[in-house]
């Protein structure tokens, strides 16, 4: 027979909504629409604009890089997995912790996965819903544990069971896949079981105070926020049924489409920033070194395509990277240098370089 406090619980569990949960759900589908868009979501420049983690970019003040990978995602395969993990463990979390707990408790545990990620893979972006869900296993995990003795016996027992089964398999699946992130799995795993320690469930009969609704409020704003920057800084592929055919149709032979953007979008940064330096002023070189900046991880991370291609773009990479510090030390002291023939020191170089490229093109051109 089943006791009163136990009867209590099944029935404030079941009868619980579920409101945020599937709208996070629905939010990371329509974001990745729109990814789509935008030339796709395997295409390193749409991918890189729509705030994917970069060091280079977080070091350069995109704080909200921190929060907008959460909702991001590489490929089909990527949401699908992701959606599907989000459907069937979100809602459990949120009848458990009530919304704004639960929206809590996946926000900060995506952040943390996409800060593990950050300390433990500095040069790689990446992005995915991930860090998250393995937060709430490990909230799920703690719970079980800790509300033992309060909860049904059945439910904690079925609870701890499946969800260490399922860290456990899906850690040795991350660890056998390069391309699998597991710092961030980790970072949200460790996260999501502290929070649980101090954050407590929503008892059956319990109603949220005013609070919570605030605090639910601020978490949505601060999503908001972050994609709000995005809007204003995107400087990828613009969305079009033509970007959308194209992000279909990746596989192929997405490597060439991202080699030239990467290419086209250096050499517009570089030629940007001699006219600044040109104009003999610093107010417009704030802008400059934020192009160069990002034209520097898209080559960072440009796909490769044959021994001379990948020469080619290291070297442009090279004279952007240098460019990036002269014009920062411009931008600093107010001064240029004039120990150099052109409007920088990268100027003759960028000449040599964009010859060698024009040949490349052309004999490419006559295979």
């Amino acid at each position: 027979m089943i006791e009163q406090h136990d009867l209590d619980f099944i029935r404030a569990f079941w009868a619980r909504r579920t409101v945020i949960a599937y709208s996070l759900f629905a939010l990371n589908i329509i974001i990745f629409i729109l990814t789509v868009f935008a030339g796709g979501s395997e295409n390193n420049a749409t991918m890189l604009a729509f705030g994917v983690k970069s060091n280079f970019e977080i070091n350069n003040g995109e704080i909200w890089r921190f929060i907008t990978p959460i909702f991001l995602h590489f490929g089909l395969l990527h949401i699908a997995f992701n959606s599907y993990a989000i459907w069937i463990v979100g809602p459990q979390v949120e009848k458990l912790y009530g919304a704004s707990r639960f929206l809590f408790l996946y926000l900060m545990t995506g952040i943390a996965g996409v800060a593990a990620s950050y300390w433990y893979h500095p040069e790689t972006p990446s992005a995915g819903a991930s860090g998250a869900i393995f937060g709430l296993f490990g909230v799920l995990l703690v719970f079980s544990i800790k509300y033992r003795k309060t909860i049904p016996a059945f439910f904690s027992k079925a609870l701890g069971k499946g969800i260490l089964l399922t860290v456990g398999i899906n850690l040795v699946i991350g660890y056998q896949i390069p391309q699998v992130d597991n710092s961030a799995h980790l970072g949200g795993l460790i996260a999501g079981g502290l929070l649980a320690v101090v954050v407590p469930f929503l008892k059956p009969g319990e109603v949220p105070g005013k609070g919570s609704k605030v605090l639910q409020a601020g978490l949505v704003f601060l999503i908001a926020l972050s994609f709000f920057e995005v809007s204003i800084h995107y400087n990828g592929p613009g969305l079009s049924f033509g970007n959308l055919l194209g992000g279909f149709r990746q596989s192929g032979n997405p490597p060439t489409v991202n080699f030239q953007y990467a290419i086209e979008t250096g050499q517009q940064a570089f030629m940007r920033s001699e006219e600044m330096l040109a104009a003999d002023g610093t107010r417009n070189l704030a802008n400059a070194r934020e192009d160069l900046g990002d034209a520097i991880v898209l080559l960072q991370h440009v796909p490769s395509m044959s021994r001379r291609a990948d020469q080619l773009s290291a070297e442009l990479l090279e004279l952007l990277q240098k460019q990036y510090a002269y014009v920062e030390e411009v931008e600093r002291s107010g001064k240029r240098r004039s120990d150099f023939i052109g409007d920088s020191p990268q100027s003759s170089g960028y000449a040599r370089w964009k010859s060698k490229f024009k040949n490349w093109q052309d004999s490419q051109a006559t295979k």
